[in-house]
Formats: C-alpha cells, structure tokens, sequence
C-alpha cells in the first residue's frame, strides 16, 4: 500500500520493470513453443483438412469455420434476438479490440471512452452499468467464464474466435444477467498448425505487436496454444498543470491453452490469460477552462491494473445423446490508481484507490437429447471477495460563498463478499418439424455482506479553502494522499434474497431457413450493498448498510429470422421491457448523499433488425438498425432541482417521465467490403462504415447538462493480400469526420438558489487516426 499513497509524479511508474519481465516471460514461452509446433506441421491433418497440405493457408481455418458455422445455426434456432460474429467478419469490419464492437449488432451501445482501456461497459436495449467498478447488467463472458466487475472486461482481438451477442434476459449457463450477454470464445487448439504475427504503426505514435502459435504437440491428443499483444499509443490531450499528455494506451494481454484429448469421448482445456493494464484512466477536461480540450488537474491519472485468469474446461460424451459440461474459473485483478473525477484544479471529488477482486466460479451442466427433447440442466456457484481502499476529496460549497470550498479527505476501506448459487434448467420440445416449444426456470440464491471504515485522512474532518488561492494546492494534495487518522464510523452487514426466473418461448419453421418466433423470460441484476459511501456522516453509514435488492427485467419478443443461403443472414425483432425495483445512483435530499437504490419501476420498447449479405463472392454487407424508447414509470425517490444563475432548471435527481441514460433512441451502422483480384499479384480489399447514433442521457436525471449529442462516425480501409494468403497490409482510416464528440459530461454547482457552475467535466471522443497493419500467417 505504500505506492498508492504518494503524489503521482511524471516519472515511469516504479512497477514497469514486472510489466516487462511480465512480457518477457511470455514472450520466452512463445519462443520456446513455436520450435515444438513447426516440428508438427509435417504431420497431416485428417478429416478437418485432408484436402491441402499442412503449409496451405486454406486448411488452417476449416475447423475454426465448422465451429462459427454450428454456433450461428444454434443462434437461427434461439426464441431470441442473438448475432454471432466470426473471426472473419471481425476482421473484415475492422474491429481491433472489444472497444469497437459498439453498433456491430442492434441496439448495443458502447460509451466510446470508458474510465479506464480494459474496461468494457455495455448497455443493450437501454439496460447496463456505466460504473466500471459495478456488477455488469450486461454479462461478458470468456470462454464461458463470467467476468464480475466491468474492469478488465476488455479484449484485444488476436485470439478471438467469434464473439456472441445475446440481447434480452439469460438464465441458462453461467451468471445470469439481466439484460444481455457479450460471449468472447477464444481459439480452441487442435490438429491444424495456426502461426501468425502482426505489427502496426499509426497516428499520435500508436503501435501494436502481437503472436499467435497454435497446433499438436501430440497428434489427436495433445495440443496448445499461445497468444500475446501488446498495444500502445501517445495521448490524446494535453494537461497543462502537469505539461503532460494523457489518455494515452498501454497494454498487453496474453492467453494460453494446453488442451488434452486422450479418447474420443473425454476433452479437457486448461488455460490462462492475463492483462497488464498502464494506459492512463481518463483525464477530463473542464467545460468552463478557455480550451475544453485542456486539462488542468494536479493528478496525473496512473492506471496500474493486473488481471489473472485460470479457466479448466472439461467437456465429457457419455453417448451420441449426453454430454457433461463443466467449466472451473479463478480470474482476480489488482488496480492501484488514480482517478482524477472534475478537471478541477483543487482536484475534488477525485481518488487515488486500490481495487482487489477475487472471483471463483463453478458450472456445471448436462446437455441431452431424449426422442424429441433437447435439455439443458445445470448448477452454478460464485463466491467474490471484492475489496476497495479509497481516499476521496470530498468537497461542498458554502451558500451564497460559491469560491469557498469545504473539502473533507477521507479513506474507505470495503470489503464486500458476494455468494451465488443457482440451478437451472431448458428444454426445447420439439411438437414437430417446424414447431418447437422452449421452457426454462432459474432458481437463483444470492447472499451478500459489507465491512466499511470511513477514516478521515487529517484531523478535523472539514477544512476550508479558496478557490482563487492557488498556492493552496499543495496542502489540499498531500491531504488526499494521506494516511487515516481516525475513524468517522463502522458498519457491517450482510442479506441473502432467492428469486425463480423463468423462460417460455416457441417458434415455427414456416419455410426452411425462416423462423419466426415468440418468447418471455425474466432476468435480473443483483443485489448489494453501495461501494461508494464516502460520508463521514450517520447518513453515510446508513446508506454503505442498507441493501439494495436485485433489479429484475421482464422481457416480452417476437422475431423473424432468416438464412436462406450461407451468404444471407437477415434477422429482426420488436420486444418490450418492464423493470422492477431498478437501480438508480441518484441524489437524495433527505441525506445530501447520492446513494444508489431500488429507485421505483420502468419500461422500454423496441424494433431491431440486422443483415449480413454476400452480393457476390467479392462484395459484402452487414448492415444493423435499431430504435428504442425507455421512460422511468415510477421514481420512489424525492425529484429534485435547481435554478441555475443564468434561469435554466437542472434536475438533480431522477423523475417520473425521465428517459432510462445511455439509451440513444436510433443506433445504426452499414459497412461494406470489395475485394479485387488481381491475379498473380494478389487482391486489393476497399472497405467502408459509417455509423450513427441519436444523442442519449448519462444519468436518469435527464436534463441538458447531461446530454450527450449524436454521434456519427466514417471509417475506411484499404488492404492488399499476396497471392497464398499469408500476407496482408492494411491501413485504416478512423473518424474521417475528425469529430470529437462529448461522451461524459460531469455538471457540479454551488448550493444554494440560484446555482453557481463549479465545473464542467467533459470528456470527448479520439479524434482522426490512421493506423498501417501488416500481417502474417503460417
């Protein structure tokens, strides 16, 4: 702990020297690993590529192919809204990490910047979690692993199979969530010999290296794979206090897998994966400074996140009609950060902190056929153990005084423990050729407990500052990264809640390869306690001990879905959503604190559709469109709002009426891609997207202060391929538009009517870049 509570310099942070042994060392295993696979590719493959030597490229993706094209089929055959995207398409489109994934299917919204790189914040059909440190109401899922917390829950793409997008509720397999699921299937390795390298260079200094070896080390029995990236990037903003850049990028990720197959009925994987994480986490600028794009604050905003993950999968066929599935995980993180909150001079309300989360989870499933029923029946369990050390400036003004600040450092140190249990269970019933019905039920059992110290960090609580003196800075800094001093308060506390969530569906084969089906399920978010009580007060030790209670989802749909030939994909759906007991983190009057709460209930309600189409064998489109209206029904809370000096009303809290945030009305993308042979020379591929999305609200306290404008993006590419395959140069055009649009808007005022302004944070989209890849492959 003794690094976190030190005022960040500009310096190299102490721990890059384990970054680079980090890199070092799996670099070594590549190394070491490849000699041991190139030795194998003489051995032919047979059944999957019999057609080719080892050495062509067309037999290395075969199997990859057959297992993309039975999980796109099991996805035409689902009663709800479900896109697979192949690892083909990912790159086609230009997708480089899950950062870009946003638009890619119906009604998934992304914020463009996310508080920190490897996190990742999802929001399908007006349903997500903006803070990163909250429990995902939109699970993602590695290789069936379900990630709890949105930190760290981001992927480079080198290794990336397919990636899934449920849309609606999901009870089967897993965690369940409530309002979707993004499912990241990384490479399976087997008998073809996969080598492949990449390197880029681009704008604002930006690179990127990776490594992927995959193949037999014993032939049908034994086999590995490795992968390794690294990606860097200069930042995009200037802070000027410090004379530095910031939101820059700096990352690498690594898997491996060693899977063992020693009969035709027994498969076994186990793999690991890690992050180390030292982009910066978001600077903001301040709205009220002459250049928005300026950052002022005294914090350099130091990100220094590990992640671990060890997954065993074992997968056993009893028969042609039962399987046994089960999936045994550990993935845990420490992040030692600084978040500077305001772009405010004095940083207030910012936080240096250390985050440790501890997850393990356990899946187990059976999946059977039986004369005209195919079942799923399982048990899942989850234990976390999640802790969070954090000193915050929390600041307030004075009535009628608004260049006087009242600013009280503190420490809370959370531990929270987070117990799952659940068995579920769907069957589909097949009544006959064209017609299936789908039943499902989920007995969920969740218990959750919280510790909580609020320390003040110097003596006295309160202390006092003026705003136009700025050689206050130095004392208000070394307050914050201080050592607690004495204890405001203690609380304990720990609730378990049971829910049963069921599933009912059917759809009707009316024509092969059409479907049209009906469904209702129920999904939920669960429960807690708030991690961010930072009130020195009695109110602040009431609201880190009273629970919330688990948010559920009821989702009514209807689709059509069509694939009438491998080259055409069109699917579409309207749905309905009603919300019990939502979430809100919202400002109560009652307790000056903003608090996070059963808020009251909601609805929202949609039309999607999404087309995949190969005009001719060198010209595709994928096309999605979506449109979504959400409003808050009931708000069991106390409206609140505030007469700014220059007359506006700014809602500070949420209300009946409101729109649900991060929620954009229309979302919409068209890409399209044309290949040119040019014979012995080679191909030439031109690509093209533009995507749009209307403007949404950050917060249910809608109003203009947190309106964030629509958004509209161009992109381009142009590659070229050599005659065998194995190489490829590609450059890319991001944001032609070279648009900079707001995505984060934190508006603070001083007590008191009318309001004075305080800050303005903002945040804003990267501007145009191009990016140069060249790529390899054995």
């Amino acid at each position: 702990m003794g690094g976190l509570f030190s005022v960040p310099t500009p310096s190299r942070p102490p721990s890059s020297r384990g970054r680079l042994w980090f890199s070092s060392l799996l670099a070594a295993t590549c190394l070491t690993t490849m000699p041991t696979l190139a030795a194998a590719q003489a051995t032919p493959v047979s059944g999957e590529a019999d057609a080719a030597d080892a050495g062509d490229a067309s037999t290395i993706t075969v199997t990859a192919t057959r297992r993309i094209t039975e999980e796109v089929d099991t996805a035409q055959k689902k009663v709800s809204s479900t896109s697979v995207i192949g690892a083909d398409q990912l790159e086609r489109l230009g997708v480089l990490s899950t950062l870009d994934i946003a638009n890619l299917t119906p009604n998934l919204y992304q914020p463009r910047n996310t508080m920190s790189y490897s996190a990742a914040q999802y929001f399908i059909r007006g349903i997500g979690e903006l803070d990163a440190q909250g429990e995902p109401s939109v699970g993602t899922f590695i290789d069936g692993v379900y990630v709890t917390r949105n930190l760290g829950a981001m992927q480079e793409l080198l290794d990336v199979e397919s990636i899934q997008v449920d849309r609606g509720p999901v009870i089967g397999v897993s965690h369940v969530v409530e309002g979707g699921a993004v499912r990241i299937t990384s490479l399976v390795p087997d008998n073809d010999l996969r080598v492949q390298a990449e390197a880029g260079y681009g704008s604002l200094n930006e690179w990127k290296v990776g490594a992927l070896v995959s193949g037999p080390l014993v032939k049908d029995k034994i086999y590995a794979s490795f992968a390794i990236s690294h990606h860097g990037r200069d930042g995009t903003d200037y802070n000027t206090t410090l004379n530095r850049k910031v939101n820059n990028i700096d990352i690498t990720q690594a898997r491996a897998k060693l899977r063992f197959t020693p009969n035709d009925r027994l498969d076994f994987t186990l793999s690991v994966n890690g992050t180390l994480d030292y982009s910066t986490n978001r600077g903001y600028g301040n709205l009220l400074n002459p250049n928005k794009f300026d950052l002022i604050a005294p914090i350099y905003p130091h990100n220094r996140f590990a992640q671990l993950g060890f997954t065993a999968s074992t997968t056993y066929e009893f028969n042609d009609n039962l399987k046994l599935y089960s999936i045994t995980a550990y993935r845990g993180f420490n992040d030692n950060a600084d978040y500077e909150n305001t772009g405010d001079r004095f940083a207030r309300n910012s936080a240096p902190l250390y985050y440790n989360d501890q997850a393990y989870s356990q899946d187990l499933y059976l999946k059977g056929t039986s004369g005209p029923v195919d079942y799923t029946l399982g048990v899942y369990g989850l234990y976390e153990y999640w802790l969070t050390n954090r000193n915050v400036n929390a600041s307030r003004t004075i009535h009628g005084t608004p260049d006087t600040i009242i600013y009280t450092p503190i420490n809370a140190y959370i531990v929270q423990k987070n117990y799952n249990l659940s068995a579920y269970g769907e069957a589909n019933v097949h009544l006959s050729d064209t017609l299936t019905l789908t039943a499902g039920l989920r007995l969920n059992w969740e218990k959750h407990k919280t510790a909580e110290t609020l320390s003040y960090l110097i003596g006295g609580g309160d202390h006092t500052l003026t705003v136009t003196d700025v050689s206050q800075m130095p004392a208000v800094l070394a307050a914050l990264y201080s050592q607690p001093q004495s204890t405001a308060w203690q609380v304990a506390a720990s609730q378990d809640w049971t829910q049963l969530l069921p599933r009912a569906g059917l759809s009707w084969e009316f024509r092969p390869d059409v479907r049209a089906y009906a469904s209702i399920g129920q999904g939920s978010k669960s429960a807690g306690y708030d991690f961010r009580a930072a009130s020195g007060t009695a109110a602040g030790a009431g609201q880190a001990s009273t629970p919330y209670n688990p948010e559920r989802v009821t989702t009514y749909e209807i689709g059509l879905k069509t694939q009438p030939s491998s080259g055409v994909r069109l699917n579409g759906a309207v749905f309905y959503n009603q919300f019990q007991n939502i979430q809100i983190s919202a400002y109560d009057p009652v307790t000056a604190l903003t608090r996070r709460f059963n808020a009251g209930k909601a609805h929202s309600w949609g039309v999607e559709g999404e087309a995949n189409l190969t005009l001719t064998p060198q010209w595709t489109l994928d096309a999605t469109a979506s449109y979504l209206y959400t409003r808050l029904d009931e708000y069991w809370g106390t409206p609140t709002r505030l007469l700014l000096s220059n007359g506006d009303i700014l809602p500070t809290a949420a209300y009946v009426g409101a729109p649900l945030p991060n929620a954009p009305r229309f979302q919409g993308r068209a890409a399209t891609q044309y290949r040119i042979p040019l014979g012995s020379a080679g191909s030439i591929s031109l690509g093209g997207d533009v995507s749009y999305q209307a403007a949404t609200y950050l917060t249910s306290a809608a109003s203009a202060y947190n309106r964030m404008p629509p958004e509209t993006f161009l992109n381009a590419s142009i590659g070229w391929t050599s005659p065998d395959e194995r190489w490829s140069v590609t450059l890319y055009a991001r944001n032609l538009l070279d648009k900079r649009y707001l995505v984060w808007r934190g508006f603070s005022t001083s007590s008191g009517s009318p309001a004075y302004p305080i800050f303005d944070t903002a945040s804003f989209t990267d501007p145009r870049t191009v990016f140069a890849s060249l790529k390899w492959h054995l």
